[in-house]
C-alpha cells in the first residue's frame, strides 16, 4: 500500500472523479482506481465506507452484513454486530410509513414504478438498520437519493435503489463514528476523573497537569484536551 501522503492524494483523486460523474461511482471502477495499491478486501472495505461517508453512492458495493469497522491508529478492527432489532417507535412508524405507500396513487407507470421503489428502499433500510439511527431518518435519507435519482430521469429501479442505499449506508457510517467518538470522549473524561481523584488522595495535595500526564501514559497536550472537553481549566503548577 502507499505511504500515507500517497494514498491521501489517492482518495482526492477518487473523490474528484466521483465529482466528476455525479457522486456516483462502480464498485469496479473503484477497485480499479486503487488497483496498484494492492488493497486488501479490508483496506477496500474502508476505502468504500470513505466513500459513503462522503455521499458518493457505490454501485455495485454491499458491504458485508454485521459488520462495522473502526480505524483505530490505522488498524481496522472488525466487530461482529447483528441487525438491530426495531423498537416498539420504529415499528409504528414502519407500519404508518409502508400504508401511506400502499395508498399512493399509481395510475401511471411512473407513479407505479416509485411506489415500488419506495417499498424496496424501506425494506433496505430495515435490513441495514442499527440502533444509532432512527429508522424514520434512514428511510427519509434513502428517500431523498432516491427521488434526486428518479427526478426528471427514467433511471432504472436498481440503479435508484443504489443511491438509496449509499445514501442510507453514509447516514449510519457517520451517525456511528459520531457516537463511538462521543462515548470515547465519555470514557477518556471519566478516567482522568477517577485518575485525578487517586492522585489526590494519595498526595494529599491538588496535581498538576505534568504529574497526571505521567501516571496515565498521555502527554500533557491530551490531558489539556480532556480537562478542556469536561469543561475544566487545566492546572499546570500546584
Amino acid at each position: 500500500m502507499a505511504d500515507r501522503t500517497g494514498f491521501q492524494q489517492k482518495l482526492a483523486g477518487i473523490m474528484k472523479l466521483a465529482k466528476e460523474r455525479g457522486m456516483r461511482l462502480t464498485a469496479g471502477e473503484t477497485r480499479a482506481f486503487f488497483a496498484e495499491d494492492h488493497l486488501s478486501e479490508e483496506q477496500m472495505d474502508l476505502v468504500f465506507d470513505y466513500l459513503l461517508s462522503q455521499k458518493v453512492a457505490v454501485q455495485g458495493y454491499v458491504r458485508r452484513p454485521g459488520v462495522i469497522r473502526e480505524a483505530e491508529k490505522g488498524t481496522a478492527q472488525q466487530a461482529p454486530r447483528q441487525q438491530d432489532e426495531l423498537d416498539e417507535e420504529e415499528r409504528t412508524y414502519l407500519d404508518g410509513y409502508l400504508a401511506q405507500v400502499r395508498q399512493m396513487r399509481t395510475e401511471t407507470p411512473e407513479e407505479e414504478r416509485f411506489a415500488r421503489c419506495l417499498q424496496l428502499v424501506a425494506d433496505e433500510a430495515v435490513r441495514m438498520h442499527r440502533a444509532e439511527v432512527f429508522l424514520g431518518d434512514l428511510i427519509q435519507e434513502g428517500n431523498a437519493a432516491l427521488a434526486e435519482v428518479m427526478a426528471g430521469s427514467r433511471e432504472g429501479e436498481d440503479r435508484a435503489v443504489e443511491a438509496a442505499r449509499g445514501a442510507m449506508q453514509a447516514l449510519l457510517t457517520s451517525q456511528i463514528e459520531m457516537k463511538r467518538r462521543d462515548r470515547r470522549m465519555v470514557e477518556q473524561v471519566s478516567r482522568l476523573d477517577e485518575t485525578i481523584r487517586q492522585m489526590t488522595d494519595e498526595l494529599g495535595r491538588k496535581v498538576d497537569v505534568e504529574e497526571v500526564a505521567g501516571r496515565m501514559g498521555l502527554t500533557e497536550d491530551e490531558i489539556r484536551d480532556i480537562l478542556k472537553l469536561a469543561g475544566e481549566e487545566p492546572e499546570d503548577g500546584q
